[in-house]
């Protein structure tokens, strides 16, 4: 089954699990399994679904067939509810490019944004950002400096 073909009701869902601090607990226990791909996966009538696609379900309905969840902070087990957001496809892709682009990144181990710029072929760590428009503007700013001409 493709996930974008979830077929299954809010009120299953909520009769099934409970939602907590972005997991769905079935008997006590957190449900699904962490995939390789770095997405939680849960099994709901012998078809494993993506967790953070439940999840959208279990608070907000049915997902349109061409629309997508995507992890606001780019980090694919956090599936907070104030974490996902409904996007198209070509939204998603633009997130993805955000969050790999040049200069800054987010850095799960601190949950911050880091800074970092290339200097004659070394890496220079710019620091930490709660806002990523911060960490933005600083490489920004060293890029100014140090690559003239270059646009980020």
């Amino acid at each position: 089954m493709k996930p974008n073909n979830i077929t299954l009701e809010q009120s299953l869902l909520q009769e099934i699990f409970e939602y907590k601090d972005g997991d769905l607990i079935r008997k006590n226990k957190v449900a699904g399994c962490l995939h390789k791909s770095g997405y939680r996966q849960i099994k709901v009538n012998n078809v494993i679904y993506p967790a953070h696609r439940l999840i959208w379900i279990f608070y907000n309905g049915s997902i349109d067939k061409n629309m997508q969840i995507d992890h606001i902070n780019g980090i694919k087990d956090d599936n907070r509810i104030e974490n996902l957001r409904l996007v198209t496809a070509q939204q998603n892709s633009w997130n993805r490019s955000r969050l790999n682009s040049k200069g800054y990144t987010w850095n799960k181990d601190v949950n911050k944004w880091q800074a970092s710029i290339w200097v004659n072929g070394k890496m220079n760590y710019l620091g930490l950002y709660a806002n990523e428009q911060d960490a933005r503007n600083v490489y920004l700013e060293q890029c100014s400096i140090h690559h003239k001409g270059i646009q980020a």
